[in-house]
């Protein structure tokens, strides 16, 4: 059964799909295609999303108690499975890229000397452990995490004011529309990651107004971020990083004594990835559950993880060949991202009801009508029927009372007869 969502808790869902895997990876790639006007990737991004949103809301109105996995199933029982199990290889995939991502961070970033497998592992048992507590534990943790992450996104720019160049923005607004564009593919697949949430949210909690509001806020917060960057560090150096989020934290400096406030970031920032982690295993179990009904979805958690530390081993062999798998991962994201949901927005419909189970009202009126009347008759011949058979009993009752009578005439005449004298 689906658990309730408030909108509160819709917003932070879509914001921490959105969120994690942007500002690790994709920054870098957008600003050496868009230069200072890498801000402006995130406009045609979240119209695309939005529009792709709001499509599935609709068809989910249709279907108000039931999820997306459930709506496929229980309308095309063939072809919705289809469907599913092409979702669920997508974040299966989804999932293996994450954690290698995560662990290559963290390899990178924090624990140098650490083997990346160790940190890997590591990762996903915290992933396991939250996912069998449910869609609940999940939602606490993003109530938890993301609200950390948006105070500290909030009070950073306040300590780049010293580090911060504006001057790294010109020329304002000579853009280069075909970067911008570029820049924003790139984005796009990272971003458009929370078309996971109708298949885990029943219809009549994923409402138009939380895809909204978690599109804009998200969308505005990214571009901060961006801005953050460029003017920070610079686009020749910031293009050039692996983790140029990273490189923004170290660029904090509160005194002399907090001089790695990066430890402070990220460790507000890791278990929102680990979150997202946890997000993608959930779905992958939750979908094979839909699609399979038999079968244990705490049972596939363990097998299902495992399975993804070595799929994330064997698909990807360095940071590098990850990052540059991006422009090619788009390809496939749209299909999912933009094509399905249109999909499901023209086709995805409650099944018609046959017109004789659905009468005209007024017809039905006719025939309640018509009906009365039949029954008013049958009462009427049914009371003069009834009173025809009394009348004919009283008659009988007449009759045999008369003869009764005669026969005593008869027998008292017959009788003083007798007694006269011959």
């Amino acid at each position: 059964m689906n658990q309730k969502v408030t909108h509160r808790q819709m917003v932070l869902m879509l914001m921490l799909l959105s969120i994690t895997g942007t500002l690790l990876q994709p920054h870098a790639q957008a600003i050496f295609y868009a230069e200072q006007h890498a801000y402006l990737c995130y406009i045609p991004v979240v119209l695309i999303m939005l529009t792709s949103m709001w499509m599935l809301s609709r068809v989910q109105r249709r279907f108000p108690d039931k999820d997306l996995f459930e709506s496929l199933v229980t309308r095309f029982p063939f072809l919705g499975r289809v469907a599913g199990l092409m979702y669920i290889a997508f974040f299966f995939f989804v999932f293996a890229r994450d954690i290698r991502l995560t662990g290559d961070y963290v390899s990178i970033t924090l624990l140098e000397t650490t083997p990346i497998s160790i940190i890997v592992l590591s990762l996903l048992v915290m992933a396991i452990f939250i996912v069998r507590g449910g869609l609940g534990s999940l939602i606490g943790m993003v109530e938890l995490y993301v609200v950390l992450f948006l105070l500290n996104s909030i009070i950073v720019p306040f300590m780049l004011i010293q580090q911060i160049d504006l001057d790294n923005l010109k020329p304002y607004f000579d853009v280069d529309f075909a970067g911008v564009g570029t820049g924003s593919w790139y984005l796009f697949s990272f971003y458009g990651e929370m078309i996971v949430l109708p298949f885990v949210i029943k219809g009549s909690d994923f409402r138009v107004k939380s895809i909204l509001t978690g599109n804009i806020v998200t969308g505005l917060l990214m571009m901060l971020i961006v801005i953050e960057t460029i003017t920070s560090i610079g686009v020749p150096i910031a293009s050039r990083l692996v983790y140029p989020s990273y490189e923004l934290a170290r660029q904090l400096q509160i005194s002399d004594f907090l001089d790695r406030f990066d430890l402070a970031l990220a460790a507000a920032t890791l278990p929102c990835i680990i979150t997202k982690i946890a997000f993608d295993l959930y779905f992958v179990c939750w979908g094979l559950k839909r699609m399979i009904p038999k079968v244990s979805g705490k049972v596939l958690t363990g097998p299902i993880a495992l399975l993804g530390f070595v799929c994330a081993f064997w698909f990807f062999r360095n940071a590098i060949q990850l990052n540059r798998f991006t422009r090619e991962w788009t390809w496939i994201a749209i299909v999912f991202e933009v094509i399905f949901p249109i999909v499901f927005f023209l086709f995805l419909r409650p099944r018609k009801k046959k017109a004789q189970y659905a009468p005209n009202p007024e017809s039905g009126e006719r025939a309640s009508r018509g009906k009365q009347q039949e029954g008013e008759q049958k009462q009427e011949q049914a009371s003069g029927e009834s009173d025809h058979s009394e009348g004919k009993s009283e008659e009988k009752s007449g009759e045999k009372s008369a003869e009764k009578s005669i026969e005593k005439k008869g027998k008292t005449s017959h009788g003083g007869g007798n007694l006269q004298p011959s």
